[in-house]
């Protein structure tokens, strides 16, 4: 695993890589700088923004407040108005808490509308990002379908607020990682704490910085390889939640188109993971890629592996080099 490493950083591999097994760290790494600009050399312990393994915390918040304050198959409208929209358009009357956690809501992906990108670094506010896709038509009938879209999940992002009458970040810190004792994990609507690992788009060309407000709850959580390997194993060991709620997390909710949920493989998407299976072994994971990141958590539950692979450069394969030292820790 050492040499496989070693190897990649010898061919311009930039980030942090963690793998454990039941506990035992097989591997603690990183290569490259957190800032070219200053020649800041990355650490196994360096901050990089989590793109859309954000998505996991918070699909696991909403499964949190579950009973108490949100039921899965309540609509989702009653959560937002007033205070996010004035009205309920029409095709969102019955869309549900679950679609918007597990890419079954129909709502196009804000990612892909024009000047997502340009206004990636510009301060906002969770209304108007809601604004942007309130009145665009279904990509399909609400739970008839799945597909990627960042636009649920900051639908979700809003609910938790609005349910709790907190901002997103506290109840990140409360309910996990405060709980789980996860110090380098947070949210902020502006940059992660000093010392983060600055985005590139490839080595030598830097990715503008990206605004904590407009990622929000789809891709705006920071975090290290020590946290979400700790993150992972809480599943585990039912630090997160009760073994029904977290058996729920990993739970199939949609099936993945024919080529796999964002063309990775995986047969199915469940509460923020891609279900898969590793050399017969169950695997749940999930990539995150976003202006100047990549970015994979890997957990075989049955195993107790996990496997984090963070890159400021965001043209590296992070889901491929964690499949392949999942496979190696399986087979040391």
């Amino acid at each position: 695993m050492q040499a496989y490493l070693q190897n990649l950083a010898a061919h311009g591999f930039t980030g942090s890589v963690q793998v454990v097994r039941r506990g035992q760290v097989l591997a603690r790494f990183a290569s490259g700088e957190a800032d070219e600009a200053a020649h800041i050399p990355l650490r196994p312990d360096t901050i990089f923004r989590l793109a859309s393994v954000t998505k996991q915390f918070t699909a696991t918040l909403i499964l949190r407040l579950l009973g108490c304050r949100i039921h899965l198959d309540d609509p989702v409208c009653p959560y937002l108005i007033p205070r996010y929209i004035k009205a309920c358009p029409e095709a969102w009357r019955t869309m549900t808490v679950r679609e918007t956690v597990t890419h079954t809501s129909g709502i196009p992906d804000i990612q892909n509308l024009p000047g997502f990108y340009a206004m990636l670094s510009q301060p906002t506010t969770t209304q108007e990002i809601i604004q942007r896709f309130i009145n665009l038509p279904l990509d399909f009938p609400p739970g008839t379908g799945w597909k990627y879209t960042n636009s649920g999940f900051i639908l979700a992002g809003a609910i938790i607020e609005s349910v709790t009458h907190k901002p997103y970040g506290a109840v990140l810190h409360d309910l996990i990682a405060g709980p789980l004792d996860l110090p380098n994990t947070g949210y902020s609507r502006g940059n992660p704490p000093p010392g983060y690992a600055k985005g590139y788009f490839t080595l030598g060309s830097p990715a503008p910085p990206t605004n904590g407000s407009e990622a929000f709850s789809a891709t705006g959580v920071f975090s290290n390889t020590d946290d979400l390997v700790n993150w992972d194993r809480s599943f585990g060991a039912y630090l997160v939640a009760p073994p029904a709620i977290v058996k729920e997390a990993f739970t199939p909710q949609a099936p993945c188109p024919s080529g796999g949920c964002l063309n990775l493989p995986s047969s199915a998407y469940a509460f923020g993971w891609l279900v898969d299976r590793l050399e017969g072994h169950r695997l749940r994971y999930h990539p995150g890629l976003l202006q100047g990141y990549s970015a994979s958590n890997m957990y075989l539950l049955d195993d107790d592996i996990e496997v984090v692979v963070l890159s400021n450069v965001q043209d590296t394969d992070t889901n491929g080099i964690a499949r392949h030292l999942a496979t190696l820790a399986l087979n040391s």
